[in-house]
């Protein structure tokens, strides 16, 4: 298992290919917006009220890890995307999925910059399925005088996102972000990648 210093900000995942309209289309409220024990210990103080979520899955116990809820346990997949196509890309991944969440950012939507844990822990991966050109994601390590910023297009793409280093995320367009995020548990995913990546 590799550490977050060992693996790049970003990595395209040559292996997943979604059909970004038909993964949209699963999901019938776009403003919904729910918040679980580990939003309320984290995120809320890093979010504004456009950045919105709802869960596509939910955990199997209530282990914690230093007073959090442990992500590995969001193993249950919602009923109501059970035998979708929502299911047919989370078994996409060659590791197991865990917490999984649709993520609209309303114009003006942001997160600030955090840092969430180390990759031998979880690893995430985004998958935008609506976005606009003044979306951005940004990491920044440590000693860098400044972050790698990307654009995550909705091209179909899984894309790896290291959030053992300081992220941010925000949304300056006029039209809503959409991605599913998606936390899996192992690293298979990411097989010969290393910190030297050959970047886009």
């Amino acid at each position: 298992m590799k550490k977050r210093n060992e693996l790049p900000n970003f990595y395209k995942v040559p292996h997943i290919n979604v059909d970004t309209e038909k993964l949209l289309s699963c999901f019938k409220d776009l403003n919904k917006d729910e918040h679980d024990q580990l939003y309320y210990k984290c995120g809320v103080h890093y979010t504004n009220d456009e950045y919105k979520q709802m869960y596509v899955t939910y955990p199997t116990g209530d282990e914690k890890i230093r007073d959090r809820a442990d992500e590995r346990l969001y193993t249950n997949l919602q009923e109501e995307f059970k035998g979708t196509y929502v299911e047919e890309v989370l078994n996409m991944f060659k590791s197991p999925y865990t917490r999984t969440r649709l993520v609209v950012k309303k114009p003006g939507a942001y997160i600030l910059p955090h840092i969430d844990y180390d990759t031998r822990y979880s690893v995430r991966y985004f998958i935008t399925l609506k976005t606009n050109p003044w979306s951005y994601v940004a990491i920044k390590r440590k000693g860098e005088d400044m972050p790698e910023i990307k654009h995550l297009p909705a091209d179909g793409t899984a894309y790896f996102v290291n959030v053992g280093q300081l992220h941010s995320a925000w949304n300056f367009g006029k039209e809503d972000h959409v991605s599913l995020i998606v936390s899996v548990n192992g690293q298979d995913d990411l097989e010969n990648v290393d910190r030297e990546y050959n970047k886009w």
